[in-house]
């Protein structure tokens, strides 16, 4: 009966052990973009991201740890190895490649200018030269209305996209400039606001960041976006938030 007990007190030891040693994956992202990474009605950070780098990471054998941060200090965070790589609806840029190392894309968007309902003084993008426009610092909405195309951004640069919205709700901008998805969002969110439909927007690709030299991190992640996409997993994820 000992020998009995000391062999499961063995194996529970060895199971807890196995558990407890399971590597982490420490993720940044700034949990203020709907759909893809935000805070739940229960204070949890969801979102597609959030259950995409999950089921990647179960693929990987790894155990999700989530730092919630700043979108405009996040490469910092990642460059100072306080993450391991980011998810957060962040696109491939030039400058960016620059920095970090990209994975595949596992997500194709564009830009929306998001304006009051019954205003039409935007039709086209050249309209938007002057415009006063509300973005979230670091963003390529920020980078796109600043250096492409000519809005005002002197005082309407924002931590937080909520921020930046609830400016054009208030009248204090005469537009958002955010990824579509998330612009869509927040329609659902104010009645008053509403998308330009026709403007002709560059598609983006989004990608996951890590450090240059982490070849085996990028491949690992890689291999493990791959899996989910064949198993059925991304489209299900598809599905749960955008359609």
């Amino acid at each position: 009966m000992k020998k009995f007990f000391a062999i499961v007190i063995s194996l529970v030891f060895c199971l807890c052990a196995c558990a407890a040693s399971a590597e982490t994956l420490t993720v940044g992202l700034n949990a203020e973009f709907a759909p893809f990474e935000y805070v739940d009605d229960n204070g949890e950070i969801a979102g597609f991201d959030v259950d995409l780098i999950n089921a990647m990471a179960e693929k990987m054998g790894m155990e999700v740890e989530i730092e919630d941060m700043y979108f405009d200090g996040l490469l910092g965070a990642l460059s100072s190895d306080m993450v391991d790589c980011l998810i957060t609806g962040m696109t491939i840029t030039e400058e960016r490649q620059e920095q970090v190392d990209f994975t595949e894309p596992y997500f194709s968007a564009t830009q929306a200018v998001v304006v009051l309902k019954g205003n039409d003084s935007i039709k086209t993008l050249e309209d938007l030269q002057g415009k006063k426009a509300a973005v979230q610092d670091g963003t390529t909405g920020h980078f796109m209305a600043a250096d492409d195309l000519g809005c005002d951004v002197s005082d309407t640069v924002y931590k937080f996209s909520s921020d930046a919205a609830l400016d054009v709700v208030n009248g204090r901008a005469d537009c958002m400039i955010i990824d579509d998805a998330v612009a869509q969002n927040f329609l659902k969110l104010y009645d008053e606001l509403t998308i330009v439909e026709g403007l002709d927007m560059p598609v983006e690709e989004y990608g996951i960041a890590v450090n240059k030299g982490q070849d085996e991190l990028l491949a690992s992640l890689n291999d493990a976006l791959a899996a989910v996409i064949e198993d059925g997993t991304y489209d299900e994820l598809i599905a749960k938030y955008f359609q």
